[in-house]
């Protein structure tokens, strides 16, 4: 059996993704959806990636994703998914997202569900709990479209750290199936696997308490 090897992180990439984040936020008004200013909004992310770079300056990590960093800032839902020019029937009320406590925080070595297109979300789950892994929940994903929205051109986005319904039975799935093309939050059902679905996860996550 190969291993891979474990790689210690190269922080002047990762400040670089997090700069063009952090740009694209303030740049789709983000500071105005939080009712902050641009600079106090600035002032608040520069101080997560200073508590992030001096806790995760030696990590090293397996890497199995293709998004080395993924800046999440949560809010309002619906005004989020505007934002990503996207819509919804759903109800927002039968959401659950795990972790929706924070708000602001960093994950590490994002894989955005290619390798899981056409496995179950069922399946997707029981080999990131092997390989210490979390599936997005829905901010993340949002945040991940907001960044890179050609993802959905590739496949669509299941979000199994988020349930939708109180059975915990359908997941949060955003697609492009309405007719002007643009994303739709939708659901999927936890056991079935589709060729055009894919799930994704994250491997270490960063919070200014982490």
């Amino acid at each position: 059996m190969f291993f891979k090897k474990k790689k210690k992180l190269n922080m002047d990439s990762l400040r670089g993704a997090f700069d063009a984040q952090k740009k694209t936020l303030i740049e789709k008004g983000y500071p105005a959806m939080l009712n902050m200013s641009a600079e106090d909004f600035t002032n608040n992310l520069e101080a997560l990636w200073k508590s992030f770079s001096e806790k995760a300056r030696n990590l090293e990590i397996e890497v199995k994703g293709n998004i080395p960093l993924l800046l999440v800032v949560g809010g309002n839902l619906q005004e989020r998914i505007k934002k990503i020019s996207g819509h919804t029937g759903l109800d927002f009320n039968n959401i659950k997202i795990n972790g929706a406590s924070e708000k602001l925080y960093i994950i590490l070595d994002v894989e955005d569900g290619t390798k899981m297109v056409a496995k179950s979300s069922k399946d997707a789950l029981k080999k990131f709990g092997k390989e210490n892994r979390q599936a997005l929940n829905l901010d993340e994903s949002i945040n991940l479209l907001t960044y890179y929205p050609e993802i959905l051109k590739d496949h669509y986005l299941i979000t199994a750290g988020s349930f939708y319904n109180k059975d915990e039975e359908d997941l949060p799935l955003l697609w492009l199936l309405d007719e002007d093309h643009n994303p739709e939050l939708h659901y999927a059902w936890f056991d079935i696997a589709h060729g055009s679905y894919g799930t994704a996860s994250y491997a270490v996550r960063y919070t200014n308490n982490h």
